[in-house]
């Protein structure tokens, strides 16, 4: 693999190969932005890049022992942490940083990369990993990813150097999965403009399954509908893999209509669901932008709470009878 294989990024592929270029790696990095846009996949390239045995101006060569090992998931100097049921346990994390401090078996660098850092739930946790990133093994690098960063103390914050990630541009995700898939130029096009700039939607689209936008247009439209709360528990049911993507492209929805609620006319070039244009300006007519930011806010505790593995059907039940307890008591404009 190479930066050409990965789609968009564009700065931050140039960020790193100046970096590399120069020497001026740091010792730690943290990837923040929304899930499903890539993160994972450009850490294992920086991580094949600091380790390439022939790198080039295009990143690495993806054909070495070490490009072939990393891709493979294999490569003993490069590790990573992920969730185990939506947690990342203590016991895991000091595993993690025990092997971060091993010697180096192929590698020029050990590249320890940690998803959902924002699963850290426990000060304990995050401490035991920053002790580690203040004071890292030799030849060493760190990339914590997360889509939560005010879930993580200021001080392991300022410890990283924090590299953004936004939502990809609609023209490179469309060339991205029609080489990809063998896809039409106007398929390509339509599930460009459903994925609403996250890759995974788009393999998702692109692997014939129903958006997830579509899925979380249905949850909202069922909220706020006069349907019986509880006849949701089979969706739920059925969704639950995918219940944090759905929930996620809703809190975009609702950060367009607080978008559109404050500056109107100017924010359709800034819209992310621009092509729902007119269901925007409908849910921007009947919510105030106190109602939108208090939802908005509710989804991503609902999220955070979701992914600390705490009781799945009563944890929606119980956002889905708040939401409807603040339209209640709202003006009825709503109706």
């Amino acid at each position: 693999m190479s930066w050409s294989e990965i789609c968009g990024h564009e700065f931050q592929k140039q960020f790193f190969q100046r970096v590399f270029q120069n020497q001026t790696q740091s010792h730690s990095y943290l990837f923040s932005g929304p899930e499903g846009i890539g993160k994972t996949t450009f850490a294992f390239e920086v991580a094949r890049l600091f380790n390439c045995e022939h790198p080039t101006r295009d990143g690495s060569c993806g054909s070495c022992q070490n490009c072939r090992l990393i891709n493979a998931r294999t490569h003993p100097d490069v590790l990573l942490l992920s969730p185990r049921e939506n947690k990342i346990l203590i016991e895991d994390v000091r595993d993690f940083i025990f092997r971060l401090g091993l010697q180096r078996v192929y590698g020029k660098f050990r590249v320890g990369i940690v998803e959902s850092t924002e699963l850290f739930s426990k000060e304990e946790i995050q401490n035991c990993l920053l002790k580690t990133v203040e004071e890292p093994p030799e030849k060493s690098i760190i990339i914590l990813i997360t889509s939560q960063v005010q879930a993580l103390l200021p001080t392991l914050l300022s410890r990283c150097q924090r590299i953004n990630f936004q939502l990809l541009h609609q023209e490179k995700i469309k060339e991205f999965i029609q080489k990809k898939y063998t896809l039409s130029d106007q398929k390509a096009l339509n599930i460009a403009e459903h994925s609403l700039g996250c890759l995974r939607n788009a393999f998702s689209l692109a692997e014939g399954n129903q958006p997830f936008i579509e899925k979380s247009f249905f949850l909202w439209d069922w909220i706020t509908g006069e349907n019986e709360i509880f006849s949701l528990g089979p969706w739920f049911t059925e969704n639950k893999d995918n219940i944090i993507e759905i929930l996620s492209q809703l809190e975009w929805y609702l950060r367009d209509i607080m978008l559109f609620q404050f500056i109107a006319g100017k924010s359709e070039r800034i819209l992310t669901f621009s092509r729902y244009k007119k269901r925007v300006i409908e849910d921007a007519s009947r919510l105030s932008p106190g109602i939108t930011s208090r939802f908005i806010l509710a989804i991503e505790q609902l999220e955070k709470d979701l992914k600390s593995n705490l009781h799945y059907d009563t944890t929606l039940l119980h956002f889905v009878l708040m939401v409807r307890e603040e339209l209640n008591s709202a003006p009825r404009c709503w109706n």
